[in-house]
């Protein structure tokens, strides 16, 4: 309507609405021609309070809406169907904020990626994520595809290294997910929103992690005979513990396309394949490194690999590899770029089927991948002009996405599933699996609105009604610029709900609508579980004060573990998911708790491939066990979250915690790839894959992780792994506080890398044994190379004897005893009050200082804590005694106190969350503090889930 065409443009200005048929051409497709779909009406907010206003007044229309920022992606997601109106982000390219301390930096989402980098290059930082389109893509079309890029081998893609956005969704309404690196109580509305498409909601403001820019690199030009060489190649490379930054793959078509092109780069011309491999680190050990790749690669039948001449050859390397894209032109008129992901060791046949595919239905293929992870883009050559010809491609490329999800793989590593994919997502997802990323994208979405008809197809049967779709009479809508008001999409809150309580709710409570749960009778119970698990596996369990007792359930199968919810769905028990059972008091106290359900027989290691870094196994295997028969094949999964060795892989993903060495490999959502999870109704859903880099569907991953056992109960996962360093040292140092934070900031600061760096307090590195208690200790971590390890252990013994008062100790080279007994030492004091603060990491000596200064009067004991001094992590044990317990005066004085803290913590935009406490301390202090504008969203996500709230109620 020409009425909302003018609202738009008193938010905007008038020349920041574009409405004219010609001025709408270049809209109507984006880096994907084969699809095109003319928007109404293209608007350009530049103020997330513009995004804001301009949604209200499309949902108060009904108008759906497509975020865009430069066009770039290759999956038809940014793509404005049923005539909808495109919110283009590109004048929204402002950089806010960086902050060098903490290696952040703030920016609208229309900043250019490689703008990024840029204007921190001088302070020796750069923002890794670099797809091929880095000199155009924006930072918002990034976090809505999850990119990747050539560096994700080693350092992750974006959802790595974005640590908070700021939302609008679809109503207008403004939510910030995650936090400035900080950690943030809830789910990961953060980590599920990264990857979403725009069918969420549209990022306006992003918090970027920097790195350090390498101070070594050695980049490798390989050349093959044969591509199938070249892909065992890469397989040894990975099995041999080596992780490349990069490590990328050409083939002869796409060689012969960019040395035609202005990208030419002298790539050998007479080879089959061309690996470009790039290490990077220090100095020291690198040399060593690349000789070892090289070695593995003249083994499986390189003509020739060599390092690249200087630094102005690698810059030539490296831009004939993101050229190639382009360069295709060379050899083709047109070309339709296909990606997906394989496990690496299964490159060579797949590679193999994909040659074979273009061989039969007459086609020319050309390959260009980043096959560190199994992430191919085959670009099938084509000309547009012939119907026939274009039908042939379309059969093509199916068959190629069949092959490779037979192979174990996804239908996409990088650039999405958008429009272009969403008929393929069947053939990794089941309806269960679909109509649960529904359900969540109902709760960020309610109204259908946010990019329509993307990522998920039409279901069938049942599931049908909730697909996000606008109606097919609203595409085919005539009039006014903007048309009549568009009908309500069936993916709307109201017909969600319809569908959930029509279809589910008499199943669930014997056909009336949640209240109150009838009265819970263990003897009946237990008589009905047994005929499911047998009696033998049936307890009460004194771990829970509550009454009834609740009973504990050991089901010995996932097929089990589906029976048991089932049934407590129908008598409307409150479940508690468990592992070691270790972390049932987390959060809030429960409001019921009837059965415990303990997945510790669920202990099957159900799959290891060292070429692919990837294992998978069911979540009762304990981590410890889980380690030690990885480290056989010479890997590892980097995680130590507290644990005294009974914690179990389930449970560490549940809780979503880490560790001292998060620091340098990164919390537990990062390593979690897959997983199997029980609903509260009985359901069993699969989320995620078995390969390292996939971006179909939603990363519902992240969504459980970290969920406490709110959302379902975890019974697989899958993990990408870590090659076992070839060496690890630890530092120690004893001294004053500040002193020591000093000195270990000098080493942050220094282009060392340590994986761990802790600062202790004197009473607990007492209780640890490794100190008589009068002064704090600083524990860093270095793990690699032989030679890397031993240079970077004494660049840092002589940066702590510069700082006055650190005296370094001796070094601990035998040191994975140190870092498990600090693991253990949380769990030593369950009975006690213990806590965790998450901040930036140049406020943890003004917090610690706060901490250590106990206000006269107060007769609260010495605080134990350790430190993250690189990642801001503060775990605290305040020790109670008997005595405490019967004193309400002491409990007050404590709560006071925490609170305190917390409003401290809080104002440095951090959070304190308790993790154990007693009852009486719980009754009155809160457990996790306020989630912010994220606590809506955040329940509205429980809902969908949990309609009936029967997992582990009220621990949020």
């Amino acid at each position: 309507m020409i009425h909302l065409i003018d609202s738009l443009r008193s938010v905007v200005g008038s020349g920041s609405v574009l409405a004219e048929l010609d001025e709408l051409l270049v809209y109507e497709c984006d880096g994907l021609p084969q699809h095109k779909h003319r928007p109404r009406a293209v608007v350009f907010p530049s103020t997330t309070e513009e995004t804001s206003e301009v949604m209200r007044l499309l949902a108060l229309a009904g108008v759906p809406f497509t975020p865009r920022g430069a066009g770039t992606g290759l999956s038809g997601g940014a793509l404005a169907l049923n005539k909808g109106v495109v919110i283009e982000m590109a004048r929204m390219r402002r950089v806010l904020k960086v902050d060098e301390a903490n290696r952040t930096a703030v920016v609208q989402t229309g900043v250019v990626n490689l703008h990024v980098s840029r204007a921190v290059a001088h302070l020796g930082l750069h923002y890794v994520p670099d797809p091929s389109s880095q000199p155009t893509c924006t930072i918002g079309g990034n976090i809505a595809e999850n990119a990747g890029g050539i560096h994700c081998l080693k350092y992750g893609t974006t959802t790595d290294h974005v640590l908070g956005v700021r939302v609008v969704l679809a109503g207008g309404e403004v939510v910030d997910l995650g936090g400035a690196g900080t950690e943030q109580p809830g789910y990961d509305l953060l980590g599920v929103f990264i990857g979403s498409e725009g069918t969420f909601g549209i990022a306006t403001e992003a918090t970027l992690r920097l790195v350090p820019i390498p101070p070594a690199v050695r980049t490798l030009l390989a050349e093959f005979p044969e591509v199938n060489d070249a892909s065992h190649a890469v397989s040894a490379i990975i099995a041999a513990g080596v992780m490349p930054a990069a490590l990328e793959m050409m083939d002869r078509e796409i060689i012969r396309a960019v040395e035609a092109s202005v990208f030419a780069a002298g790539l050998p011309l007479d080879a089959g394949a061309a690996l470009l491999i790039e290490l990077d680190g220090t100095e020291a050990g690198i040399d060593e490194e690349a000789e070892h790749v090289k070695s593995i690669c003249m083994q499986y039948g390189a003509n020739d690999c060599r390092l690249a001449r200087d630094e102005n050859e690698r810059k030539k390397l490296w831009a004939a590899r993101k050229g190639a894209f382009g360069a295709i032109g060379r050899i083709s008129p047109d070309s339709m770029i296909q990606d997906a992901v394989v496990p690496r060791s299964r490159l060579p046949e797949v590679l193999d089927s994909a040659y074979r595919i273009a061989s039969k239905y007459q086609l020319r293929i050309a390959n260009v991948f980043h096959a560190g992870d199994g992430n191919l883009h085959p670009l099938i050559c084509f000309d547009s002009r012939f119907p026939e010809e274009v039908q042939r491609v379309k059969e093509a490329g199916r068959e190629l996405m069949e092959t490779c999800v037979r192979a174990g793989g996804s239908i996409t590593g990088e650039h999405g599933v958008g429009f272009d994919k969403r008929e393929l997502l069947p053939l990794i997802f089941s309806e269960a699996d679909m109509d649960t990323m529904l359900r969540v994208r109902a709760a960020f979405d309610p109204t259908g609105l946010c990019n329509p008809g993307k990522i998920i197809p039409m279901l069938r049967g049942c599931g049908e009604a909730r697909a996000v779709q606008v109606t097919q009479a609203a595409a085919q809508e005539a009039g006014d610029l903007l048309g009549p008001r568009a009908p309500r999409p069936q993916g709307s809150a109201d017909s969600i709900w319809a569908d959930m309580e029509g279809d589910h709710l008499s199943a669930r409570n014997g056909g009336k609508a949640p209240g109150r749960r009838p009265t819970f009778n263990p003897d009946s119970a237990a008589s009905q579980l047994s005929e499911i698990v047998g009696k033998s596996n049936i307890s009460t369990s004194p771990l829970l004060s509550v009454f009834p007792s609740a009973l504990a359930v050991a089901p010995g199968s996932i097929e089990e573990v589906c029976e048991v919810m089932k049934l407590a769905s129908s008598e409307g028990w409150a479940v508690v998911p468990a592992g070691a059972m270790t972390s049932l008091d987390a959060g809030e106290p429960l409001q019921q708790a009837n059965v415990i359900v303990s997945t510790q027989k669920l202990n099957r290691i159900i799959e290891h491939e060292p070429a692919d870094l990837v294992a998978v196994a069911e979540a009762g295997v304990t981590l410890k066990d889980f380690n030690e028969a990885l480290r056989q094949k010479g890997q590892w999964l980097p995680l130590d979250p507290p644990d005294d060795g009974r914690a179990t892989i389930g449970g560490v993903v549940a809780t979503g915690q880490g560790g001292a060495q998060q620091f340098g490999y990164g919390a537990p959502r990062r390593h979690v790839i897959g997983m199997k999870v029980v609903l509260a109704d009985g359901s069993l859903i699969k989320v995620g894959g078995r390969v390292v880099k996939n971006v179909a569907g939603y990363d519902l991953c992240k969504l459980f992780t970290g969920s406490y056992g709110t959302l379902g109960v975890i019974v697989e996962v899958n993990f990408k792994l870590r090659p076992l360093p070839f060496e690890t040292s630890t530092t120690m140092a004893c001294g004053p506080r500040e002193d020591l934070l000093a000195g270990a900031r000098r080493v942050i600061n220094s282009r060392l890398f340590p994986v761990a760096i802790e600062l202790l307090s004197p009473r607990l590195a007492y209780e640890a044994e490794w100190s008589e208690g009068r002064d704090h200790l600083l524990l860093i971590r270095f793990a690699g190379s032989l030679n890397a390890v031993i240079e970077q252990t004494k660049a840092t013994g002589e940066l702590l004897k510069e700082q006055d008062g650190g005296k370094p100790g001796a070094l601990v080279p035998e040191d994975t005893i140190i870092w498990n007994t600090l693991a253990a030492l949380p769990l030593r004091f369950r009975q006690d009050l213990v806590w965790r603060v998450g901040l930036r990491p140049k406020d943890v000596g003004s917090f610690l200082a706060r901490l250590d200064r106990v206000p006269q009067g107060e007769q609260l004991s010495e605080s134990m804590w350790q430190a993250g001094v690189g990642d801001g992590r503060i775990r605290v044990v305040n020790r109670l005694q008997p005595a405490d317990n019967e004193t309400e005066a002491f409990h007050n004085q404590l709560v006071e106190r925490i609170e305190e803290l917390k409003d401290t913590a809080q104002s440095l935009g951090g959070a304190l969350i308790i993790e154990h406490a007693p009852a009486e301390i719980k009754a009155r202090a809160n457990a996790w503090g306020t989630c912010g504008s994220s606590t809506g969203l955040m329940q509205r996500v429980k809902q969908q889930l949990d309609p009936d709230g029967i997992l582990s109620p009220g621990r949020f």
